[in-house]
Parts: C-alpha cells; structure tokens; sequence
C-alpha cells in the first residue's frame, strides 16, 4: 500500500513532465498568480477578480528570455516553492529568483 506522501510525490514528478507551454503557480496572496513560459523562463503575475473585469490584470515581472539562441521546448523552466517565495531552475542548473 502506498503512502499519502508517496503518492503526493509521484503525482507531483508526473505533473513536472506534463511538456506545456504556460504554468500557472498560486503564491501568497489568493488574488495573484504565477504565469510561466515554460521555454523562454519569462514571468508574469496574474491577478484574477471576482469583479468581473475590474482589478484583472496581467503584469510582465520578466519580458527577457533567458536561453540566448537555445532551442527552445517546453518543460525547459520551472518554478520550485521555497521557504523564500520561489526559486526557478533551468535544464542545465542554473538559478534564479523571482
């Protein structure tokens, strides 16, 4: 029998090999998310209302793609939650903060 942590962890490591495109990742603050451009490593903060379209918004962090003439594909970045807000981690181990 598997346990709960167990099971946790493989449906995390399954979810990480999902190849999209864009990852939407919760922070904080309920209202604003993450938006991950999974090949490029750009950033935006989304922020959702239950307003209709009043407080909605989609706010570039990082408009700079970081893989300088590399082939881009999907599942290249990644946000990993830390103790510090989050981390990001490229392919090849390199390290950012957002």
């Amino acid at each position: 029998m598997m346990h709960k942590n167990q099971l946790q962890k493989k449906m995390y490591n399954l979810y990480r090999r999902i190849a999209v495109r864009f990852k939407l990742f919760s922070t904080q603050n309920i209202w604003t998310f993450l938006k991950l451009d999974t090949q490029t490593g750009q950033i935006w903060q989304v922020q959702y209302s239950v307003d209709e379209d009043k407080g909605r918004l989609e706010y570039d962090l990082n408009l700079n793609t970081l893989i300088n003439g590399q082939k881009r594909i999907n599942g290249r970045f990644e946000l990993y939650p830390t103790q510090n807000i989050y981390n990001f981690d490229q392919v090849d181990g390199k390290m950012w903060q957002v």
